[in-house]
């Protein structure tokens, strides 16, 4: 009876279990240690065969029988380990605790441990992502996802970073567990508190501008980017704002605004303004490259990397700006040449020539970086499969029409499968969901649309002859 209540009292703990005598001699295993033990050894253990046969390494051996000694004269012990089996390394976290006879003297030791790889991974990577958080400039605000009543005490704080407690003047400690609503005050547009409940409602990012007021009462302009965090499963788990005082930038543009004769000096700062906007990207991509090197878990390096070069397609256009002396608009052309060049380079090995055909389009600045992201997932998509598919050659290439605007990324693969489009249309790939998304930010569409020895993938959306015209210099 008492070996049945053991062994079921074994199985249903998440991890191995075994017992062994003070000469440690196998007494009692589950099968999660059976399984660890034929990884290791290649065998089944036996009862009553020493547990420290198994261990080939012999400074795990030692470091294992000292912690044993210690459980053996009659002290808990709970340590990690790095075990090797194979290619593969795994942590264990492992606990021994004496058993004791009915006089109270030990006899054996009883172990239990599970593997906790994964989640010293995580631990690490979120305390790598805790230091870029407190480095950055902007404030970051997470909330929980649900409720979002202010009658139900939602959404509550959760984390914010070193550069919120100096906008605002509060602690972390005394926001955590309030709702943003303590920042609010008697100027604080209802309209954008309507944009921005909308958006919590339906799940969807957005971005508004509200009057804030610090701890001393204060009030200061802010510009906050607030979107939804999911899970694997597509569950939002969690709102994440970044937010930027822009009081200062908004009194100067106003009084640029005002004043005529300062046109050269409102020049200089808007190119300042996109100088710095590019130069704070570049410092999220190099962080964001500098953590992909130091990730050991399988896949995150290549999403750091996937993330950076998405930034870099935004700071691209920041870069164009920078370099003209119209800030409204970005010509489309010139985007797209850029936004080759860089996909060259993040694909240096690749023989394909590529190239953008001409064609006068200017884009406003808030459509342009939507459609500078939606073309470079085109052509990461062209370099990922039409390369594959035996593709030479990649085109850009751009239709206008009187009220909109066609985009065209087209590689001469010629053995794309026949089903690539209803692969990429059904994909939940996180790169065709920023298409997706995107598309419908422009309220425009993606078509995928295979022909003999070609793929094209096209973005359309509207555009009217005042918004996409030649753009005015100066």
């Amino acid at each position: 009876m008492l070996e049945f209540i053991l062994r079921s009292v074994g199985e249903g703990i998440p991890g191995t279990l075994f017992c062994h005598d003070l000469n440690q001699r196998i007494r009692f295993f589950n099968d999660a240690f059976a399984s660890q033990y034929l990884r290791l050894t290649g065998r089944v253990p036996q009862l009553g065969e020493p547990t420290v046969d198994f261990l080939p390494d012999p400074e795990l051996r030692a470091e294992i029988e000292k912690y044993r000694r210690r459980a053996a004269a009659g002290e808990p012990v709970t340590a990690e380990y790095t075990v090797h089996f194979g290619e593969a390394v795994e942590i264990w976290e492992i606990h021994c605790r004496p058993v004791r006879d009915d006089q109270g003297q030990v006899i054996g030791i009883l172990a239990w441990g599970q593997d906790v790889t994964a989640r010293k991974q995580e631990r690490e990577f979120l305390q790598r992502l805790e230091v870029i958080l407190a480095q950055m400039q902007d404030a970051v605000l997470v909330t929980e996802a649900w409720p979002i009543d202010a009658a139900e005490g939602g959404p509550r704080i959760l984390y914010v970073n070193e550069a919120f407690e100096r906008m605002t003047g509060y602690t972390r400690a005394e926001v955590i567990g309030q709702t943003p609503r303590i920042l609010q005050g008697p100027r604080t547009r209802r309209e954008e508190l309507d944009r921005l409940r909308a958006a919590l409602e339906q799940w969807q990012p957005v971005r508004v501008e509200l009057v804030n007021y610090r701890k001393d009462g204060r009030e200061f302009l802010v510009d906050i980017s607030l979107s939804p965090v999911r899970d694997p499963t597509g569950k939002v788990v969690c709102w994440v704002a970044i937010q930027r005082d822009v009081t200062r930038e908004k009194a100067m543009v106003a009084i640029l605004q005002d004043a005529q004769d300062a046109l050269e000096e409102r020049q200089v700062l808007l190119q300042e303004v996109h100088h710095r906007v590019k130069n704070n990207f570049q410092t999220i991509i190099s962080l964001l490259e500098l953590q992909a090197v130091h990730l050991e878990q399988p896949g995150f390096d290549r999403l750091l990397h996937d993330m950076a070069s998405r930034i870099r397609a935004m700071a691209l256009i920041h870069e164009q700006l920078y370099q003209q002396s119209d800030f409204s608009h970005v010509l489309l052309d010139e985007l797209c040449a850029s936004l080759a060049a860089h996909m060259q380079q993040v694909f240096p090995a690749a023989s394909v020539r590529v190239e953008v055909r001409p064609g006068q389009v200017a884009l406003p600045l808030n459509v342009a970086v939507p459609v500078a992201l939606i073309v470079h997932e085109l052509l990461l998509n062209a370099f990922k499969h039409g390369i594959p598919a035996g593709a030479h050659h990649i085109a850009v290439q751009f239709r206008r029409t009187a009220d909109a605007v066609t985009i065209e990324v087209i590689d001469d693969g010629r053995y794309h499968p026949p089903d690539l489009p209803a692969q990429l249309e059904n994909s939940r790939h996180f790169g065709v969901r920023i298409v997706r998304l995107l598309a419908r930010q422009l309220h425009g569409r993606v078509d995928f649309m295979p022909e003999p020895g070609r793929f094209c993938a096209a973005l359309t959306f509207p555009l009217g002859p005042d918004e996409g015209g030649e753009p005015n210099h100066h």
